[in-house]
């Protein structure tokens, strides 16, 4: 045995003294060494499943070695002859040989599922388990008609759900889902649902409109001017009292970018600048061309904040739309926003810890 054996036997041949003596003319072995097994197992020393070989007391089974238990330490243990897996400090002997499959000390030798947020492994009496939380996981984006689930087997799918459609917050479209894809047909020729006046058209509430003759009644004294019940000199095609330009402003609807104003309400891009109506910015300071909010979302630069209008979540700094407005970030909207550092994961507001790749 080599030097470092001297800790591979029990405390009582400690008490000896030396590797070995002379007592009345019979040698006594000690510190592990041996002239033959019996030495191995004697009142003087006594490590159990050793064989003398070669002048050294070693375990005899292939894959074991003289050591501790898990959790024990020298010199308040039993040295014995153990399975190099369940050594607390591995021997000289078992070098090379690899831990069993499944084999654990702590929670971070066990191997999780396929997809982290569906579980963990767990090391339980030294040996490794899955834990998987199967079913929906708390994280969902919001209207994409699909849940994601967590199967037995820890991966995460996708399955279409008809109770998960879009709400795009307008009252002239119906919000369903079409085999795991959200819809949102536009009605048309009934009457606005919410208000219970106007006509739905093209997927927007309308006075009137003056292409379909079933919609462009108007009160006594009004004309339909395309979607709007407007006073009839704002359709005489001339420039009459109260109108900025031609049909247009004031009482009449907007006019259109060029055309002469007095205030923003007179044009349709809400932008009347030295008296003439001016095309949309992202900095004018109101909501108009394609944008969804006041100078955020559709075509501008700079994302929607939460309460600002949207169309989808790439209108939003939260990337989540929702009824037509963005919504602040959440844990459980499926979307790394915020200051998370995965998706619903980390930072201040998120309890869970991101999981480690």
């Amino acid at each position: 045995m080599t030097g470092s054996r001297s800790h591979y036997v029990v405390a009582l041949s400690f008490l000896m003294g030396s590797a070995f003596f002379y007592a009345c003319g019979e040698e006594i072995y000690t510190g592990g060494l041996c002239a033959e097994t019996d030495d191995c197992h004697s009142e003087y020393q006594n490590v159990p499943g050793t064989i003398c070989v070669g002048g050294q007391c070693v375990c005899w089974e292939p894959g074991t070695g003289i050591c501790c238990a898990r959790g024990q330490e020298e010199p308040n243990c039993i040295l014995e002859c153990r399975p190099c897996h369940e050594c607390g400090v591995r021997p000289a002997e078992c070098e090379g040989i690899p831990e069993p499959p499944g084999w654990c000390d702590t929670d971070a030798d066990c191997p999780g599922p396929p997809d982290a947020v569906c579980g963990m492994g767990r090391c339980v009496e030294n040996r490794c388990e899955l834990v998987i939380h199967q079913g929906p996981i708390a994280s969902q984006i919001q209207g994409d008609c699909k849940e994601v689930h967590c199967t037995a087997g820890g991966k995460l799918v996708e399955l279409p759900t008809i109770l998960d459609p879009y709400d795009d917050g307008n009252q002239c479209t119906l919000d369903t889902c079409d085999n795991g894809t959200p819809r949102n047909p536009s009605f048309y020729r009934v009457a606005c649902p919410l208000i219970g006046d106007g006509f739905c058209h093209k997927g927007q509430c309308v006075e009137c409109y003056s292409g379909d003759p079933t919609m462009n009644e108007c009160p006594a004294g009004y004309g339909c001017d395309h979607v709007l019940c407007v006073p009839v000199h704002c359709v005489d095609n001339q420039i009459s009292p109260g109108e900025t330009d031609r049909d247009c402003g004031g009482p009449c609807r907007p006019c259109a970018t060029g055309l002469r104003c007095a205030r923003s309400s007179d044009c349709e891009d809400g932008v009347c600048r030295a008296g003439v109506c001016r095309l949309p910015a992202c900095d004018d300071g109101a909501k108009n061309g394609p944008e969804t909010g006041k100078d955020c979302g559709g075509g501008c630069p700079r994302r929607c904040p939460a309460g600002e209008g949207c169309l989808t979540g790439a209108d939003c700094e939260s990337g989540v739309c929702w009824a037509g407005a963005c919504q602040a970030p959440t844990c459980t909207d499926g979307i790394e926003n915020g200051d998370e550092l995965g998706i619903d994961c980390g930072g201040e507001l998120c309890n869970s810890a991101c999981p480690e790749d």
